[in-house]
């Protein structure tokens, strides 16, 4: 969101990146970070290389296929250029053991390399399993894309998979390559970007002071003061669960304690942290929900994403009252759609300014008090065409993130407590809970035992993997 304008219009305009995706571009110059997102399918049968090849190509034609150009004027955004060269399909000959496939996905996330200024924005991996099906990961950077923007490139490559390709490539959002400009062309262009950045700070001091009097008189954070992260996760180590569970008794349970399925969502969630004896019921927990400012389906900004904070004191109790996570998050919508968000948002414009290890200074690298303990992502329903690939159709789909790079030497964290992220398809909703918290949560083993004995505790029936 282009902060004094209306969100992401004047970036997708002049192929800038976007002022509200600095921060997953700062973060590789100023702590070696690559914030990586990852689909997954797992299908039961063999997908024809073919097929995959074929939506390989899509993608190189989509919306993810970019390369970052640096400014040649201080204080002006990177520009977004069609990558030159595409990256071919990986495929793995040797199978995966049906009890490795997790594992197998969480190795190829953790190490895929991709460089934005590179225009390696992707990769589409694939393999064999021992069962006789296909695994596929696509990854991509959080910098190029955020979940949704994903999932609907994945889908339009998905859907050009079984199709010729001279017709597939009518099906692709290309990204638009207009004629390379002079450098004296550029240089101006660069220089007219610097003044509305710094036009964009000076109105973003003013907004985030107003913003600040407005906040005074209102409670500040109830949580209690907590050591630094990097005193609570000295290892720095990210723990995984996933769990899928059928769509209709989600929806059942969740209309059954007064809630939505995304209310359910932040409830089991955000219940590990009182399962796990990491904030004990009573202790406030801050959850953050991701928000997509999308104006409908021409809207194609790489991350339209808004977040709102939700305190929870009592709550969630597992198998409870979902009404008052409802009405949180209810009132927690109403200031975003009124335009009332953090004063700190509105200096965003000052990344074009400052060195990148300045910036991560001011924020804290992720050590701050005001990280929230839960970060629940509701991507939401999928269409089936992101699920069937060469005419067959997955088992299961799934996404998630993950930070590279994070040195535990270092005072920085990626986030606090967990974080999660949810896909629904016609028959299940599917979601990964990545654990940040090194005592909490210490293995995968234990965040799988703690989230499968909170899905249990609310009666859902689930498969933990």
């Amino acid at each position: 969101m282009v902060l004094l304008s209306r969100p992401g219009t004047d970036d997708d305009r002049n192929g800038r990146l976007a002022t509200d995706d600095a921060p997953f571009w700062f973060a590789t110059p100023a702590l070696g970070w690559s914030v990586v997102l990852q689909v997954v399918w797992i299908f039961d049968d063999e997908v024809s290389l073919e097929a995959l090849t074929a939506m390989n190509a899509a993608l190189a034609r989509g919306r993810m296929h970019r390369m970052l150009v640096a400014s040649t004027v201080y204080g002006s955004r990177p520009r977004w250029v069609p990558a030159p060269d595409a990256p071919g399909l990986t495929v793995d000959p040797r199978p995966v053991p049906d009890a490795g496939i997790d594992a197998w996905a969480t190795a190829e996330m953790s190490t895929v390399p991709l460089d934005a200024e590179g225009g390696r924005c992707w990769r589409l991996r694939c393999a064999p399993t021992e069962s006789g099906g296909t695994v596929l990961s696509l990854c991509a950077l959080h910098v190029v894309t955020d979940g949704r923007g994903m999932v609907a490139a994945a889908a339009e490559a998905a859907g050009a998979a079984g199709v010729p390709t001279a017709v597939a490539a009518e099906r692709i959002s290309t990204p638009k390559a207009g004629a390379p400009a002079s450098g004296r062309r550029q240089r101006l262009a660069d220089t007219v970007d610097a003044f509305a950045q710094a036009g964009a700070v000076v109105a973003g001091v003013f907004r985030a002071a107003a913003e600040s009097r407005k906040a005074s008189g209102l409670e500040p954070d109830p949580r209690p003061e907590r050591p630094p992260l990097a005193e609570r996760s000295p290892a720095a180590k990210f723990t995984w669960a996933t769990a899928s569970i059928p769509a209709g008794e989600w929806d059942r349970v969740a209309a059954e304690h007064g809630g939505t399925s995304n209310t359910l969502f932040i409830a089991v969630v955000s219940g590990l942290l009182r399962s796990s004896g990491r904030s004990p019921l009573g202790t406030p927990i801050k959850v953050g929900v991701p928000v997509d400012r999308r104006e409908g389906e021409e809207d194609t900004r790489t991350n339209a994403i808004a977040g709102v904070s939700v305190f929870l004191a009592d709550e969630p109790v597992p198998g409870g009252d979902l009404t008052g996570i409802r009405a949180a998050c209810k009132a927690a919508f109403v200031r975003l759609s009124e335009g009332r968000r953090a004063p700190h948002i509105y200096l965003r414009p000052l990344a074009w300014f400052l060195p990148p290890s300045v910036l991560i200074k001011l924020v804290g690298g992720g050590a701050g008090k005001g990280m929230p303990d839960a970060v629940i992502s509701n991507i939401g329903d999928v269409t089936p065409e992101s699920t069937v690939i060469g005419g067959r159709t997955a088992r299961r789909m799934v996404l998630r993130g993950m930070t590279q790079g994070v040195d535990p030497a270092a005072g920085h964290r990626f986030g606090d407590g967990v974080q999660s992220w949810l896909l629904r398809t016609a028959e299940q909703v599917s979601f990964t809970v990545l654990g940040l918290d090194d005592e909490a949560f210490s293995s995968d083993a234990v965040l799988r035992d703690l989230l499968g004995r909170e899905l249990t505790a609310w009666e859902l029936p689930h498969d933990i993997w």
